[in-house]
């Protein structure tokens, strides 16, 4: 899996510059600690309009099974993904490295690492049917099958590729619903690879931690 950060629109500065409008006022006529208190006031109470005036961009590769999770977002957010109709990907797939077994307190979540051995057997099970895959897939071009039908018989662990663009605020309710211990780790660890790529940059610190992000 991979994100890489393809761009941020806008930045602390530009919130409050939103934010102050209302008053005909802009964040050069305060303090820096003044336009932090702002930022935070604004996520605490919910006046959440100007953090809908900066936009974050990534490029995001993953398996289906996670891009399904994260296109459950949708208000604030624009996504496009690379198409199989149009592009043999069928030779890229994620494997998993350690299973987990199922939860004994939740119906859809994952508990414990299976033990060494179940594990191997795992491994060998998850190989061979990502090798069925690609043979039947590539058995189907051969036919002359078209690449969106052929497609049919891969299965959810094929990596995808797509442009994430959203909102910061669409942002944060992403952050914040597939970072809860609930969501499936393959997910989180997507999120969480988002999340510190824009903390590099910087240029959103004070809403990050005014979103407790």
């Amino acid at each position: 899996m991979n994100v890489e950060l393809k761009k941020i629109n806008g930045n602390d500065w530009e919130v409050v510059d939103v934010a102050r409008v209302s008053y005909g006022k802009e964040a050069e006529n305060y303090t820096e600690e003044q336009n932090k208190k702002l930022i935070n006031y604004l996520a605490k109470h919910g006046h959440t309009s100007p953090f809908r005036h900066i936009s974050l961009q990534f490029r995001i590769k993953c398996p289906i099974y996670v891009e399904r999770q994260l296109f459950k977002h949708q208000v604030g957010v624009s996504v496009n993904s690379i198409s199989g109709r149009y592009v043999d990907f069928s030779d890229s797939y994620y494997e998993i490295e350690t299973f987990r077994k199922q939860s004994t307190s939740s119906k859809q979540g994952s508990g414990e690492d299976l033990s060494k051995l179940e594990n191997k057997m795992a491994l060998q099970i998850q190989k061979d049917i990502i090798k069925k895959c690609k043979t039947a897939y590539q058995d189907l071009i051969d036919l002359g099958v078209s690449k969106e039908q052929a497609r049919a018989v891969l299965t959810l662990s094929l990596e995808t590729e797509f442009i994430w663009t959203g909102t910061f605020l669409a942002f944060t309710h992403l952050c914040h619903l597939r970072l809860k211990n609930d969501t499936q780790k393959e997910t989180r660890d997507v999120v969480q690879k988002m999340i510190d790529l824009v903390k590099k940059e910087d240029s959103l610190k004070y809403s990050l931690e005014a979103f407790n992000l």
